[in-house]
């Protein structure tokens, strides 16, 4: 397999105290991309995805996916600061970030993280990243999705939600978003998951 991982970029656009955080990558896995994501606050709230299709093995190819790389992540800065005060208005005015926060005070509670649906893991709230023991769950998770349905020992479907007793997390899929919750030994998961979709359902 090529060895060959150019450097990434990574922007940061300000617009009254709030940061917009910018970062291009390339990844061979599960297919060879480049991947623009854009974050608000520490939480993913766009990505610029390009599957990667021509061999990367000479010079003159390498030198092709860095020239890609960059002119992605120049155009995606250009538009984020031209529109940088709507994110941050947008942000303000309740979205993903403040349905963090408000899972995150309920009792029971001890962490919150989004995926978006391409799954791109976000840390939560808190700040924390994601628990390298969660790492394989979250990978992959619209095929864990379909797999849990089907599968009782492993987990249990509940109306599009999917509860990980052994795991301690639940699985909350709302429009493009999956919010996972964990939770402390001892609690009840429907209950706190009945908590959770009331939080989800505000308006």
């Amino acid at each position: 397999m090529n060895k060959f991982l150019p450097a990434g970029r990574l922007s940061k656009v300000e617009e009254d105290g709030v940061v917009i955080q910018v970062q291009t990558e390339f990844s061979w896995r599960p297919q060879p991309r480049i991947a623009t994501s854009v974050s608000l606050d520490g939480v993913v709230i766009h990505k610029v995805q390009k599957d990667w299709k021509d061999p990367v093995e000479t010079e003159s190819q390498q030198t092709a996916v860095e020239r890609f790389i960059n002119r992605q992540h120049d155009e995606v800065v250009s538009i984020i600061e031209s529109q940088k005060q709507q994110l941050v208005s947008g942000q303000r005015s309740g979205t993903v970030a403040g349905f963090l926060q408000d899972i995150l005070e309920e009792s029971g509670v001890n962490a919150a993280w989004c995926l978006t649906d391409k799954g791109i893991i976000s840390p939560d709230s808190g700040g924390r990243e994601i628990l390298p023991e969660y790492t394989g769950i979250f990978e992959g998770l619209i095929s864990l999705c379909s797999l849990l349905s089907s599968i009782s020992s492993v987990g249990e479907m509940i109306d599009g939600e999917i509860i990980l007793q052994e795991d301690l997390l639940l699985i909350v899929r709302r429009n493009v978003h999956c919010f996972i919750v964990g939770y402390n030994h001892g609690q009840e998961p429907t209950e706190i998951l009945g908590r959770v979709n009331a939080i989800l359902e505000r308006t």
